[in-house]
């Protein structure tokens, strides 16, 4: 007698995908209700970071469709930062997070809770302006996201013509998708001072200690108990023996990733 997969209508894989996407909407309810025990925040907060870098890769590729490198939001398809205005909701240029960040909510590319970590008491969710268009008067701030970004600021670099003329061996050169597991591009913020202070939505204020998620541009995902890792690496520089995430050391190209401006890695609570 022939099995029936049929049942009542729905096949077995429909009745999978319907599953799926009733745990998927449970899943981003249960921040809103405050149910998620620890372990929960932390994969809700890992899949929105992935989510995020997912949308920095579909932006990427439209980019490059459109003739350019296929820069991450806040380079143009030439390699150049993308100036204050319209463009970037009034959010700051395209070195800033926050204005890397509106392009991203702009285009569609996820909605504005899904850049608040879970665990993030501090982060209030952004509203887009009344009319919908981008106003010097509803700018993205640091205050409605949790997330930090690889500082870009060598990307400001020109040559004595006014060019844009990056070298090989700056963190730009990893703004755009090279599918390097070396190079962190985001990460759960740092919040303090510095190294000595420094804690995380995940650890106590002024303990010392950081624990967050990190996203590597090859889109891997993972929780860190701290924020040094070994032999990072940005465009053609030579590797890092240790690099600590949020401190940029002279003389190297590292990993530095900053929240609250292009140059600030540290946050306030």
């Amino acid at each position: 007698m022939p099995c029936n997969n049929r049942i009542r209508g729905l096949s077995i894989a429909e009745i999978t995908v319907a599953v799926i996407l009733v745990a998927i909407g449970v899943a981003l309810m249960l921040p809103v209700l405050g149910y998620l025990r620890p372990t929960e925040r932390r994969m809700v907060s890992l899949t929105q970071l992935r989510g995020i870098q997912q949308g920095m890769m579909t932006f990427s590729a439209a980019s490059h469709r459109a003739g350019g490198d296929g820069r991450f939001p806040g380079l143009d398809r030439s390699g150049r930062v993308v100036p204050d205005g319209e463009a970037t909701g009034f959010s700051g240029d395209g070195t800033q997070p926050a204005a890397r960040l509106w392009m991203l909510l702009d285009g569609n590319f996820f909605t504005p809770e899904y850049i608040i970590n879970p665990a993030d008491g501090k982060a209030a969710e952004y509203e887009f302006p009344p009319n919908g268009e981008a106003s010097p008067d509803h700018p993205l701030t640091s205050d409605h996201f949790s997330y930090a970004m690889l500082g870009i600021t060598e990307a400001l670099n020109q040559d004595e013509d006014g060019n844009f003329a990056p070298s090989d061996d700056t963190r730009a050169n990893e703004w755009l998708e090279t599918l390097n597991p070396n190079a962190i591009v985001m990460s759960d913020r740092a919040i303090g001072t510095d190294r000595d202070d420094i804690s995380s939505v995940w650890t106590e204020p002024g303990s010392g200690e950081w624990r967050g998620g990190v996203i590597r541009n090859d889109n891997s995902t993972s929780f860190e108990t701290i924020a040094e890792f070994e032999q990072t690496q940005y465009g053609d520089a030579e590797a890092n023996d240790l690099d600590h995430l949020f401190e940029d050391a002279p003389g190297v190209t590292d990993a530095f990733l900053v929240h609250e401006d292009a140059t600030t890695a540290y946050s306030v609570e």
